[in-house]
C-alpha cells in the first residue's frame, strides 16, 4: 500500500469514527429527553430520595463537629371528632358489676349464745377437777376447786372471835341493865362483834373464790389446769359455753347498710359439714369500721343446729326471698 493510500484510509476511518460518534450523542440526546418527559413531579420523588439518601452512606462526620438534633415530630392534630362510647358486653345490665360486688359472700364465724372464760382470783393449787372436756353442766355445779384449808382455818378462827365479841357484847347489855355498865362500854363491845363478824365474811368471800361454779347451762370447752397445778392470780382456768342456739359473727362491707336490716335474711354455708343454713339478722353494730368499711353484725341460724359447733367458719350471703 503506498503511503497516500494509507493516509486516505486513516481519513475516511476518522470521519466514520467521528459520524459514529455524533450518531449515538444524538441518540442519547432524545433518550433522555423520553425519559425526562416520562419523570414524575419532584414531590411525588422526595420520599423515594429521602429513602435513596439513608441508605447511601455519607461522608464520617467531623469529630469536632457537634451533632445535629432532627427535628422533633409534630403531634398528631387534634380533631372534633366524638369519641365513640363503650358498649356494656350483650346481656350485661347497667350497674350490675355493683350489684354483684353488693351480692358477693362474706365470711363468718360461729359463736356460742353464750360464753365464759373462767379465771383464777388468787393463787393456790388445785384441789379438784370434777369436770372433763364436751362434758354438758348445770348452772351452780362446782366443776375445780382450789385446796383452801388455810382459808377454812382463818375462817374458824374468825367465826371464834366473832362468837367472843358477841357474848362480850349480849354481857355488856345485861350489866346495863343492871345500872353496872355505861352506854359507851356496850358500844363498844357492839362495834368489837361487828369487826369480828366483818373477819368472818371475809374468809367466806375467799373461799367462794376456791371454786369455779358453773354461771349458766353449758359445756366444757377447754380446761386450762389439772389436779395438784400451781396458779397464779389472772390465769385461765376453765372455759364453757351455753349450749343455746349458735350465733354466725361477721362483718359485713358498708354498702349492705341500703338494705340490712334485723330480721332480714341470709343463706349461708358451712364450711366444716358442707350443709346450708338459713341466717336472721339479729344484731348490727351501731358504727362502720373506718379502715375497712365494714359492719359487725350477728345472725341466728334458723334450723337444726345440732351439728353446728361454736369456732366453725363458713360463707354468708344475701338471700334471694326477704320478708
Amino acid at each position: 500500500m503506498t503511503a497516500g493510500t494509507a493516509v486516505a484510509t486513516k481519513t475516511v476511518a476518522g470521519r466514520t469514527s467521528a459520524g459514529w460518534t455524533a450518531i449515538a450523542a444524538t441518540l442519547l440526546a432524545a433518550t433522555c429527553v423520553v425519559a425526562c418527559s416520562r419523570t414524575p413531579a419532584p414531590s411525588a420523588q422526595q420520599p423515594v430520595a429521602a429513602a435513596a439518601a439513608a441508605a447511601s452512606p455519607g461522608p464520617a462526620p467531623d469529630p469536632g463537629t457537634p451533632p445535629v438534633e432532627a427535628p422533633a415530630e409534630a403531634p398528631p392534630a387534634a380533631t372534633d371528632a366524638p369519641v365513640p362510647a363503650l358498649e356494656p358486653a350483650p346481656g350485661a345490665m347497667p350497674g350490675q358489676d355493683a350489684a354483684d360486688a353488693a351480692d358477693a359472700p362474706v365470711r363468718f364465724l360461729v359463736v356460742a349464745d353464750r360464753e365464759s372464760p373462767l379465771s383464777a382470783v388468787m393463787g393456790g393449787r388445785i384441789a379438784r377437777v370434777g369436770v372433763k372436756l364436751g362434758d354438758t353442766v348445770r348452772a351452780g355445779k362446782v366443776m375445780v376447786s382450789f385446796d383452801c384449808g388455810d382459808l377454812e382455818a382463818r375462817k374458824t378462827a374468825a367465826a371464834a372471835e366473832y362468837n367472843a365479841a358477841q357474848l362480850k357484847y349480849e354481857a355488856k347489855v345485861k350489866l346495863q341493865g343492871l345500872q353496872s355498865a355505861s352506854e359507851l362500854e356496850v358500844q363498844l363491845a357492839a362495834a368489837d362483834a361487828s369487826r369480828a363478824r366483818s373477819e368472818v365474811e371475809v374468809f367466806a368471800s375467799q373461799l367462794e373464790q376456791c371454786r369455779f361454779v358453773a354461771p349458766f347451762n353449758g359445756r366444757v370447752a377447754r380446761i386450762y389446769v389439772k389436779e395438784g397445778q400451781g396458779v397464779s392470780p389472772g390465769e385461765h382456768v376453765i372455759d364453757i359455753v351455753g349450749t343455746g342456739a349458735p350465733q354466725a359473727r361477721f362483718n359485713a362491707p358498708s354498702d349492705w347498710i341500703g338494705w340490712l336490716a334485723p330480721g332480714k335474711r341470709l343463706d349461708a354455708v358451712v364450711d366444716e359439714t358442707g350443709l346450708r343454713y338459713p341466717l336472721k339478722v339479729a344484731r348490727i353494730s351501731g358504727s362502720v369500721d373506718a379502715v375497712s368499711q365494714t359492719i359487725a353484725v350477728e345472725a341466728t341460724f334458723d334450723g337444726d343446729t345440732s351439728r353446728i359447733l361454736p369456732g366453725m367458719s363458713g360463707r354468708a350471703w344475701r338471700a334471694t326471698a326477704q320478708p
